[in-house]
């Protein structure tokens, strides 16, 4: 059986997920200048790390929407980071503005993204 984890998989994800709303209108990186990694790490499902770029997504992401779901929140701290906002990795306001945008077009609970 394939792996759908795999870093091969990220990437494909990311571009997908940049091709559609509401990150096809946001200022991010092009897909071959981010890294991805599969990481092992319970601390959360994922990380934005910047200069230079990188998601990484935990191995305790198993399937379709834990995977996807995780690269959009993460997308958006990329987002924020490539826009130039200092305070891109926190949670704050300027986030949730986004997330709830996030949300909205993709039928996601606010509360678990």
């Amino acid at each position: 059986m394939a792996k759908l984890l795999t870093k091969q998989n990220l990437r494909k994800i990311y571009k997908m997920l940049s091709l559609l709303p509401p990150y096809n209108e946001w200022r991010l990186p092009q897909p071959h200048k981010v890294t991805f990694e599969v990481v092992s790490n319970t601390d959360a499902f994922g990380w934005f790390i910047n200069d230079p770029p990188r998601i990484q997504i935990d191995r305790s992401c198993d399937d379709w929407n834990k995977i996807t779901h995780t690269m959009m929140h993460e997308m958006i701290h990329c987002f924020l980071w490539y826009s130039g906002h200092k305070d891109f990795d926190a949670h704050e306001a300027k986030f949730k503005k986004y997330a709830k945008i996030v949300c909205n077009i993709h039928n996601l609970k606010e509360d678990e993204f």
